[in-house]
């Protein structure tokens, strides 16, 4: 058995030759070969038996050899991807499920039956270049940029992603060497495997929103240096899960869960600041300062989102608003879709949004490996912080709803605005939220109103 470790990432045509001419103008000790074509046959049962355990199959051909691979359940942190995963070479390209060792089936999968239920459910076939980086005599890189496509059923969707896989050594290399490459090619992650897009494909699933887990997975007898790991991992993968499904989905259900990702990592640096290496005090102090500019960059966005929010048919909010019909004509043509979706999208594809994700990928990393410090209970951590999350600072109902989020799990009572639902302050689309966000659209004229109507409508704000 072999652990995958590695980054994919999602790329544009260009990013060949732009890896070429990087590799050339750099000092790097890498070696590359001659670019493969590779054909990979995926196999499920009608039941979807494999998927069901978290399972992929699949054979590779190239160039007349055949080796078939299992992948079992494995973890995505930070957008880095570790997976089990088992080979054995074929004669031919004909399933052979006893060449595996059995352990590594789950013990309600009878072998004979699945082998016989077994069908081809899609296939990819995609040109391969390879670079192998070797940093130091421990750590290997292999560098991979695959173009081609995945196919099913008489449908297809292109591939083209940069992969980094960690051959030995240490993962970090894998962030540090992302870090370089966006630098000189557009780039985002790819947080679904080929095989998962492949089955997508294959049942014709439509594009998915990213729904927030119900809980994090927290527990009272950490640490308070492990809670802050957990929560800043888990956070990320807020951020991350969202963005994904937004450039699938283009729905603002999903930017908005960007946005609530991205506070949830802002109040975990903020709340858990002294539990991490004091030795990275002024990294924290840049990173939190790229994220509050990350924030600032979607403001503008987000006054759309609100005011979209409250023009809407549905919304409550403004039925007693005086000039409420004014009003809500004034706020849907500042909430453009078309307009709102170009501004996201742009924003997304800012280099410095994927700079700081691997940045944080790496902390994660990093703090992960450091030894555990026997502190205070992480119950004890919290109990205090609760009782003082009133603190007057501008982020506190943020981190009443971080604390919320975390205590869905830890179940800690909460005297506090027992009615707000986190997910929906985090993702500022609660009746607080769009208050703020009219009181600001009103202040600034944005909606251009006449100054008697802005003057009634806010002191109406005020009191609502």
């Amino acid at each position: 058995m072999d652990i995958e470790i590695e980054l994919k990432l999602l790329a544009t045509p260009s990013a060949y030759q732009d890896i070429l001419s990087w590799l050339a103008q750099s000092r790097l000790n890498y070696t590359d070969s001659a670019g493969k074509q590779l054909r990979n046959d995926y196999f499920e049962t009608t039941q979807r038996t494999l998927r069901k355990h978290d399972i992929g199959l699949r054979i590779r051909g190239c160039n007349g050899e055949f080796e078939q691979t299992v992948k079992t359940k494995g973890i995505v942190v930070a957008g880095m991807h570790q997976r089990p995963e088992y080979n054995v070479p074929l004669p031919s390209p004909d399933l052979k499920l006893d060449l595996f060792d059995p352990q590594i089936w789950p013990k309600s999968i009878d072998l004979t039956t699945l082998e016989n239920d077994l069908y081809l459910m899609f296939s990819t076939d995609f040109l391969r270049h390879t670079f192998v980086i070797t940093l130091s005599d421990a750590t290997q890189v292999e560098l991979v940029f695959d173009q081609g496509s995945i196919s099913a059923n008489g449908r297809s969707v292109e591939i083209c992603e940069v992969e980094l896989e960690l051959k030995k050594g240490d993962p970090a290399m894998l962030f540090e060497i992302a870090q370089q490459l966006v630098c000189i090619t557009p780039l985002r992650f790819g947080m679904q495997s080929k095989a998962a897009r492949g089955y997508r494909l294959a049942d014709n699933a439509a594009p998915q929103g990213y729904q927030p887990p119900a809980k994090f997975n927290i527990k009272t007898d950490m640490s308070t240096a492990q809670g802050a790991i957990a929560a800043l991992e888990q956070s990320l993968n807020v951020w991350q899960g969202g963005e994904d499904a937004f450039y699938q989905s283009q729905s603002i259900n999903d930017w908005r869960t960007i946005k609530a990702g991205m506070l949830l990592v802002q109040e975990t640096l903020s709340l858990f600041e002294e539990q991490f290496n004091p030795a990275k005090k002024q990294q924290f102090i840049t990173l939190t300062h790229h994220l509050t500019s990350l924030l600032e960059q979607h403001a503008g966005v987000e006054l759309c989102l609100s005011a979209q929010a409250l023009s809407n048919e549905n919304s409550e909010f403004l039925v007693a608003a005086p000039h409420a019909f004014e009003l809500k004509a004034k706020l849907a043509t500042l909430a453009s879709t078309a307009t709102l979706l170009t501004k996201m999208n742009n924003l997304l594809s800012n280099k410095q949004n994927i700079q700081l994700q691997l940045a944080f990928g790496a902390l994660l990393l990093d703090e992960s490996k450091a030894p555990t410090v026997c502190d205070r209970s992480l119950r004890c951590f919290i109990d205090e912080k609760l009782s003082s999350v009133d603190d007057g600072l501008a982020s506190a109902r943020n981190k009443l709803a971080f604390f919320k989020v975390l205590c869905l799990d830890l179940k800690f009572p909460i005297a506090i605005d027992k009615n707000d639902d986190p997910w929906s302050v985090l993702r500022q689309e609660d009746k607080s939220s769009l208050r703020t966000a009219l009181i600001k659209l009103l202040r600034q004229n944005t909606l251009g109103l006449q100054p008697e109507v802005t003057e009634n409508v806010l002191t109406w704000c005020i009191k609502n």
